[in-house]
């Protein structure tokens, strides 16, 4: 094992030590830490897959121990109320940086931590915060029209509102099978499956990308088979195909197969589905799945821009106006299967 030593200035051998850690800010924790130590001058070196894994055991003993918040917590507060993390950091009040610090696993101060968990433990308590956020500019009248008006509907249960998303999905795709969804109807289930599946292959598959991802296997199926697999119908936007009318939106909100994450990084806000992995394909021809499999090949590796430049390139983007439902027909000349 080598790593680079400041001291040594050069690439050395290194070994691991484990060495007691009796207590992390003040709490006892009792674990160890391996240490990373050169072999030519013996001094102690960084290396940060060693150091990851070490604060990720105090961490987790610290947070058990003194009753911190979980980075989980934090997002669980977030996706109850729809908002982003910089509208979470307006409404407390914290640094710009530090919802998204918290969520990535740094440990918040022990009174943040009460704080905050004071806000998700108590309805009441919170939506004074946004009101008082509100008040003083903090917060928008969108941020907080939003906030009261899930705060009304989280009364209600949460099989009410998977019922409410899988209604108004199925009534404005579940078409007659024509030219704009490939000749198929749509089967919400099926490409619910479908997106598990293909969440379960792609690492940080955005919303973004996922519509991309779609298009181009029911394209790829029209060219080679007349007809599409999911039946979903898209239509023309400034980033490329997307499901029409934003029912992606409802779709990535529907949480059998797959969970919904909205995080905020330096680039702003991107909303990522990740699998629960309990897909089901059983209903899908090998063709199919061959098909799936095709395009999950070709697109996995690349960044979301690239996905994005690569769908302006076919006939069915470039020769549909902006908003207009694609036609299947364009699928005879696809540049993806060249």
């Amino acid at each position: 094992m080598k790593e680079y030593c400041p001291y040594c200035k050069k690439e050395v051998d290194y070994k691991i030590e484990k060495r007691d850690v009796k207590e992390f800010k003040g709490i006892e924790i009792n674990t160890y830490e391996n240490v990373a130590v050169c072999r030519e001058c013996h001094q102690d070196l960084y290396v940060n897959e060693i150091e990851e894994k070490n604060n990720e055991r105090i961490y987790e003993l610290y947070r058990e121990k003194a009753n911190i918040i979980k980075p989980q917590d934090i997002v669980n507060l977030r996706e109850k109320y729809d908002i982003s993390q910089r509208e979470l950091t307006a409404i407390l009040g914290f640094g710009k940086m530090t919802i998204n610090r918290y969520e990535r696993g740094c440990v918040p101060t022990k009174s943040q931590s009460d704080y905050i968990r004071l806000l998700i433990d108590n309805d009441n308590k919170f939506i004074e915060k946004v009101k008082e956020s509100y008040e003083n500019g903090s917060i928008n009248d969108k941020t907080y029209e939003r906030i009261v008006s899930t705060n009304i509907e989280n009364e209600i249960s949460k099989d009410d509102i998977q019922d409410m998303y899988r209604r108004v999905i199925n009534n404005s795709l579940r078409l007659k099978p024509n030219i704009f969804n490939g000749y198929k109807e749509f089967d919400l289930e099926l490409v619910e499956n479908i997106i598990s599946y293909i969440s379960s292959k792609v690492s940080n598959l955005t919303i973004t990308s996922l519509n991309k991802y779609l298009w181009f296997i029911d394209i790829l199926s029209f060219n080679q088979r007349g007809v599409s697999i999911t039946g979903l119908t898209y239509q023309k936007q400034q980033y490329g195909p997307t499901i029409i009318d934003q029912r992606y939106k409802e779709i990535s909100l529907l949480d059998d197969k797959y969970i919904r994450n909205d995080y905020e990084d330096e680039s702003g806000t991107k909303t990522i589905i990740t699998s629960k992995k309990n897909f089901d394909l059983s209903k899908l021809k090998d063709t199919e799945i061959e098909i799936i499999n095709k395009i999950i090949k070709l697109l996995k590796n690349k960044k979301v821009t690239d996905i994005s430049n690569m769908s302006h390139e076919e006939e069915g983007w470039k020769k549909t106006k902006k908003i207009d439902e694609i036609s299947f027909e364009y699928a005879m000349n696809l540049k993806i299967n060249q």
